[in-house]
């Protein structure tokens, strides 16, 4: 239990590092007019007759500004800049202006957000998962330590605004266990030793603190795991058929244990969007599978690597 509340601590504290922004009342201010509001264009200023006239020779040209003033997205200002984005109200090539008065083309002020691109709302996902070890108890009085190991997932995400993306990820892993088996007369124990192979499928929704190219996150998910115990559940068998060009051939065979159980998951990380192609991140996961005959909901936890390519 201490361990649990060890781990639940470390997604709460990934918190802070988001600042304010996600904070419902964070904008508020921007409804109010602001003095610069009422800033006008001046005329430039001119040289007095007679007197010398600057050298500008290698002074910095700001062009004209000549296309209309963007309208103010609500709920913004200057104390918070608009969320840039390739999605600009600005055409390709044209001007906008910017909060010092110089000009900029529109073509750099997207590029200046690698946040969600209505272009590329689509992502492919390819990771490794670390998962640590865990023990996990069973009724009658079994236990089972399975050891740290690492395994691969691979995904499909989609962006439903700068902040919520849903996806859906296929995992696989590969994990020994040290098991002791509680037998039929009191404080008979049978130890075991083995691997399992184990595969889930996982829907999540991740909400993204912030809208820029690097943001904390918080994801949930739900889904369903399988796991091949690889122990023997029924007594060996053997299968022959007949080959043409080499007689009978035989090969045996053993059914094994296997157990599934619905899986549920929190968990908190950071991601990077490298561009509008790539992304990458890192988060701490904890997931919970319901497993039939042990005590409890058993708990695992684990980090993720996953690289992300948009389209």
């Amino acid at each position: 239990m201490r361990n649990c509340l060890r781990r639940l601590a470390l997604i709460a504290a990934v918190l802070p590092v988001a600042g304010c922004a996600w904070l419902p009342d964070a904008y508020t201010g921007c409804e109010e007019a602001q003095p610069y509001q009422s800033a006008r264009q001046a005329e430039p200023l001119r040289v007095p007759a007679g007197a010398d006239q600057p050298d500008t020779r290698a002074a910095l040209r700001i062009p004209e500004v000549k296309n209309p003033e963007l309208p103010p997205e609500p709920g913004r200002c200057l104390d918070h800049p608009p969320i840039y984005s390739t999605n600009s109200q600005a055409t390709a090539g044209a001007v906008a202006p910017s909060a010092a008065g110089n000009v900029a083309p529109a073509a750099a002020v997207g590029a200046l957000d690698f946040g969600m691109n209505e272009d590329r709302p689509w992502e492919t996902r390819l990771g490794a998962n670390y998962q640590t070890t865990t023990d996990v108890d069973f009724d009658g009085g079994t236990t089972a330590e399975f050891n740290s190991n690492l395994g691969f997932l691979v995904g499909i995400g989609y962006d439903l605004s700068d902040h919520f993306e849903v996806g859906a990820n296929f995992s696989y892993y590969e994990r020994d266990f040290d098991a002791n088996i509680a037998g039929d007369v009191p404080g008979e124990v049978f130890p075991v030793s083995g691997g399992i192979d184990a595969m889930g499928a996982m829907f999540d929704l991740t909400y993204n603190l912030m809208s820029g190219p690097f943001t904390p996150f918080l994801v949930a998910g739900a889904g369903w795991n399988w796991v091949d115990t690889n122990i023997p559940s029924e007594p060996p068998q053997v299968g022959c058929w007949w080959n043409p060009w080499y007689g009978y051939i035989c090969s045996g065979f053993q059914e094994t244990k296997t157990v599934d159980g619905f899986t549920y998951q929190l968990g908190a990380g950071l991601r990077y969007r490298m561009n509008d192609s790539f992304s990458f991140s890192g988060s701490y996961r904890m997931s919970w599978v319901d497993f039939p005959k042990a005590t409890g909901t058993p708990a695992f936890d684990g980090f993720q690597l996953v690289l992300g390519w948009g389209f």
